[in-house]
């Protein structure tokens, strides 16, 4: 009878154990988290995924990288992403900000699975918004995200530069874009990084280009970061999230200090360690 009773009461345990109780998992080094890509602005409203990332997702492959290489899409006519969800360049950043973190919520943190994420361009905003409005607790967020690691590559952290503002035209996601936005205003300094909440610490790395016509060198870094990564010459915007090897000139922040230039990795290397390691990149 003991038996039996104990029995139920471990069963009804089972039972009522809450959707999304899952704890929260740890931070640690090491390529086993699965790394989500996600995409910058596309002048003509759609992207292939499975092209977009291909160096970068062959890169961490040949890396012996464990953890699966995915992608994260947001326009409707997108083809080949491992998750796409519906809009346009008329669609509010934070609004596909809310979709990504959603998908993100439902999908891994509500099952105790920490994620890493590389975001080429726009998408950087796209996460950066994420992380902000969910800690913030914001109506249609989720309330916590377990993204461990987060690495930039050329992203218009204080807006595009003024030839790419007219170039872009007046689309919603241009307009977001355009320095001194309203949504730009709305995120804070530094980037998004708490434990409260129950959200799991964020460790952030920007990494820009001086020869990056669409997003200056300081644009690409503003906003302070763990890691701050900038590249001398020889990287325009695409490159950043195309080049995966050779050295190339490059200084790095440490503690509010930049180092001096000297050779380093190739952008697509510099995040495949940045999220790899916590402490260094």
């Amino acid at each position: 009878m003991l038996l039996a009773a104990a029995l139920s009461a471990v069963l009804t345990m089972l039972t009522v154990a809450p959707a999304g109780a899952a704890g929260k998992p740890s931070r640690s080094d090491g390529s086993s988290s699965r790394v989500i890509f996600v995409h910058g602005h596309a002048p003509l409203g759609k992207h292939d995924c499975t092209k977009e990332f291909s160096d970068a997702r062959k890169h961490f492959a040949n890396k012996k990288w464990k953890g699966n290489l995915l992608t994260f899409g947001y326009y409707t006519n997108n083809k080949k992403c491992s998750k796409n969800v519906s809009g346009t360049r008329d669609t509010a950043i934070k609004d596909v900000a809310k979709k990504f973190a959603n998908h993100i919520s439902t999908n891994y943190t509500k099952k105790g699975i920490k994620v890493d994420v590389v975001a080429h361009s726009m998408g950087g905003l796209v996460v950066r918004a994420a992380l902000h409005y969910t800690h913030k607790r914001a109506p249609g967020f989720p309330k916590k995200l377990y993204i461990e690691d987060v690495v930039t590559l050329g992203t218009p952290h204080a807006g595009i530069t003024k030839s790419r503002v007219a170039l872009c035209g007046s689309a919603r996601q241009c307009k977001d874009m355009k320095p001194g936005s309203a949504f730009l205003k709305a995120l804070p300094s530094k980037m998004p990084s708490t434990t409260k909440n129950g959200n799991m610490s964020t460790d952030w790395t920007t990494i820009s280009s001086y020869d990056d016509h669409t997003v200056s060198e300081d644009s690409g870094v503003v906003g302070t970061a763990r890691h701050e990564v900038q590249y001398k010459a020889g990287i325009n915007h695409g490159q950043l999230i195309t080049k995966t090897s050779g050295k190339h000139t490059a200084r790095i922040k440490h503690s509010g200090k930049w180092s001096k230039f000297s050779k380093r990795v190739s952008p697509v290397e510099q995040a495949r360690l940045a999220v790899y390691y916590y402490s260094k990149t």
